[in-house]
């Protein structure tokens, strides 16, 4: 194989973008190859369609995007039988690790897809040229959604350094046959997700293509963005972009109807979730598969911890989506969790809702400590809705900043954001209610990051590894 890095393999293997018979549906149906210019608007629409389709596997959204963090951290414990992604729960992930390696490359695969829409040189008439915008901006917006993806997976958390001037991963915005790249810092590719998300918005409309929130509009790239802003700790933006989403006509879904936002799609408080439907046909494949028992279909691997099950007070809504099976005994019972019903994959995988906007917002609020009232607001908006009878938030300081925290893991929980809040607060992983072979991970240990690929630095002698590994 010479020296060609993976990921450049990859491209000239065929860029693999599906298509369907409306591009709003997300669903496969015919691909085209990467030898196959995109020359026009139609080719554009079906290009970024199949990038959306191909987030939606597996290896990414589809499943492992949200289990493979949620399993290294403490709110989920193994089952006695869980054999399915079980070396990061146990954090002894190897260079050779499959899901590791498709997470990687299947991140920089979506790359070379929305590079080459964002480099395409297509002409359209002024009457088409806001839709071309848009679709461009949708491709600026999911490269960054994929690059902030890929420094979380396979990198400390922004602040780990004073500067972070940490190893990254490398960004790749041009097709290059002979680039053996390095590693950027996390400072370089944060910037780079911001200036991609910053031109997406430039370009966007405030409504999506699809008019739902299962392609991206301005709006929801603005909540994809306060999340990266939070991330890297810069609270005044972060508090501004939430600000922007909040005011735009998202609404909660009532106490009554709470287990709607996980029964059914697009809910009135979803801002940005991943189109599933029976055509993408992942089955066991799906999240959903891993959490719920065998007796209705799943392989029933994962279970929440009882810990995180007992920090909710009684009448909490969100207790609904904890279910008992009798069928679990000893360490293992009594919960499964049920915030992915559909045992066949078909519940469309939530990545942003408006709650979580209300709670970036409380936590910038907090930090800034220029509106500790209304992080207040924004922390009671949260918490009673989900609880009418909760009383008023009233802690200051470090009080109210801890009861931001754990209203984000009780209202987040299972949605992949456990381990990253764990890593950028700088503590430890404790499991209270333990089922597994190690109970407690430092924080900054080696194994709370993936290993680059071995196939990756086999194949480029430029790019440095993670330690530990």
């Amino acid at each position: 194989m010479k020296n060609y890095n993976k990921i450049i393999l990859l491209i000239m293997i065929g860029l693999f973008l599906s298509c369907s018979e409306s591009f709003l549906e997300i669903t496969p149906q015919s691909s085209v190859s990467s030898d196959e210019a995109i020359t026009n608007l139609e080719d554009l629409e079906v290009s970024v369609t199949g990038v959306y389709d191909e987030i939606s596997g597996a290896y990414y959204y589809g499943r492992y995007m949200i289990m493979i963090p949620d399993v290294m951290a403490d709110d989920v414990k193994q089952n006695l039988s869980a054999n399915r992604i079980v070396d990061f729960a146990e954090h002894v992930q190897n260079v050779d690790d499959a899901q590791a390696n498709a997470l990687w490359s299947g991140m920089y695969f979506a790359n070379n897809a929305l590079n080459n829409i964002i480099n395409s040189d297509v002409e359209v008439t002024e009457s088409t040229q806001d839709e071309k915008d848009h679709i461009i901006g949708e491709a600026y917006a999911l490269r960054g959604l994929v690059y902030f993806d890929l420094v979380k997976l396979f990198a400390q958390h922004y602040t780990y350094t004073a500067d972070a001037s940490h190893a990254g991963v490398p960004i790749i915005l041009d097709f290059d046959p002979t680039l053996e790249p390095t590693r950027n810092t996390v400072k370089e590719v944060y910037d780079q997700v911001i200036s991609d998300m910053t031109m997406a918005i430039s370009l966007m409309d405030d409504t999506s293509r699809s008019s739902n929130s299962n392609t991206l509009s301005a709006t929801s790239v603005k909540a994809l963005l306060s999340r990266v802003y939070l991330y890297k700790e810069d609270w005044a933006n972060a508090e501004a972009m939430a600000t922007e989403v909040i005011n735009s006509g998202y609404s909660l879904v009532s106490n009554a109807n709470y287990l709607t936002v996980w029964s059914e799609d697009n809910s009135t408080e979803s801002i940005f979730e991943i189109a599933m439907t029976e055509t993408d046909n992942v089955g066991g494949n799906s999240i959903a598969g891993l959490y719920l028992a065998p007796a209705v279909g799943g392989y029933g691997d994962y279970l929440p911890s009882n810990d995180v099950v007992s920090l909710y007070e009684d009448g909490d809504a969100r207790l609904d989506v904890f279910i008992d099976d009798l069928l679990l005994a000893g360490d293992y019972a009594p919960y499964r969790v049920n915030k992915y019903p559909e045992v066949l994959g078909y519940d469309n995988v939530k990545v942003m809702r408006l709650p979580e906007l209300y709670l970036i917002r409380a936590e910038a609020r907090a930090e800034l400590g220029t509106d500790i009232s209304g992080a207040q607001s924004d922390l009671n908006v949260v918490r009673q809705r989900a609880l009418p009878t909760a009383e008023d938030v009233t802690a200051t300081g470090e009080d109210l900043m801890n009861e931001i925290m754990l209203e984000r893991r009780l209202e987040l929980c299972f949605e992949g954001h456990r381990l990253w809040d764990l890593m950028r607060k700088k503590e430890d992983i404790v499991r209270t209610q333990c089922t597994s072979s190690i109970c407690e991970i430092p924080y900054g240990d080696d194994t709370n990051i993936l290993p680059i690929p071995q196939d990756e630095t086999d194949v480029n002698p430029n790019i440095e590894q993670n330690p530990g590994y």
